[in-house]
């Protein structure tokens, strides 16, 4: 249990949460309940939760605006095993990746208990539907008033159906940088209080992709079975993107 104010490393000029996995839901729900600051200038009071992993920290090196989107987040956690490596490469030792699927389950129970409301933006057409589906038979009181795909072409009409349904989170699932620029953009615009950029999560939660086995995650090669699902889409951010963060992490021992 996290009391107090939550340990943080500065990774490549990211500020992370050093977090264990046991401790990271509970420490998101103090944060939406009012604890914690909000980093963001553009709206007070409002939060925005980030996660990273290598990939991220390529794209933060090559665009200053996403890495300052970064900086600014209420929360921001390691996903993958790039920002723990890196981490104990640059003396700022994480103690464990966090990934969203590990322990958002807890986290929607806890919502349950909050009796919060949830909005789900991001993934391909019927994904957000299907893993909405999915959440509402397993988590029968979890408020999710709303969803839609990520692949829209008018934003404002996405706003305004989104704040006619006036969530308190809204989950964010486009891929970075895409989903925490879009979170940045229109913080000022949409209704709800948490901006929560969770990746490929819906994905996971529709069925629509499978985790790695258990020994490949703990062994830290979830990235290899990802990217044996999808080769075409993720080679060269896995291949090529592994070797730039690596040569990034050695420059700046």
């Amino acid at each position: 249990m996290v009391r107090g104010k939550i340990p943080k490393r500065i990774v490549l000029g990211i500020s992370i949460a050093a977090l264990r996995l046991n401790e990271i839901s509970s420490v998101i729900t103090d944060l939406i309940e009012g604890g914690g600051k909000s980093r963001t200038n553009l709206v007070r009071d409002k939060k925005t939760f980030f996660y990273v992993d290598a990939n991220h920290f390529n794209i933060a090196e090559r665009d200053p605006l996403y890495k300052k989107i970064l900086q600014e987040g209420t929360f921001v956690h390691a996903s993958g095993m790039g920002p723990i490596f890196a981490s104990r490469m640059l003396g700022q030792s994480l103690p464990e990746r966090t990934p969203t699927p590990d322990f958002i389950y807890e986290f929607f129970a806890k919502g349950e208990d909050k009796n919060w409301s949830i909005y789900l933006l991001g993934g391909e057409e019927h994904v957000a539907e299907k893993a909405t589906e999915n959440l509402r038979r397993r988590l029968t009181k979890l408020r999710i008033v709303g969803y839609n795909h990520g692949f829209f072409k008018n934003n404002n009409q996405i706003v305004e159906k989104i704040n006619k349904a006036n969530p308190d989170i809204i989950l964010v699932g486009m891929g970075p940088p895409i989903q925490e620029k879009w979170i940045s953009e229109n913080i000022d615009k949409v209704n709800a209080k948490t901006f929560w950029a969770v990746g490929a999560l819906f994905d996971v939660l529709s069925g629509k992709r499978k985790r790695a086995p258990v020994w490949m995650q703990n062994l830290g090669f979830e990235w290899a079975f990802r990217l044996l699902q999808e080769p075409k889409r993720l080679w060269r951010r896995y291949l090529f993107g592994n070797i730039i963060f690596l040569f990034t992490v050695l420059r700046k021992r």
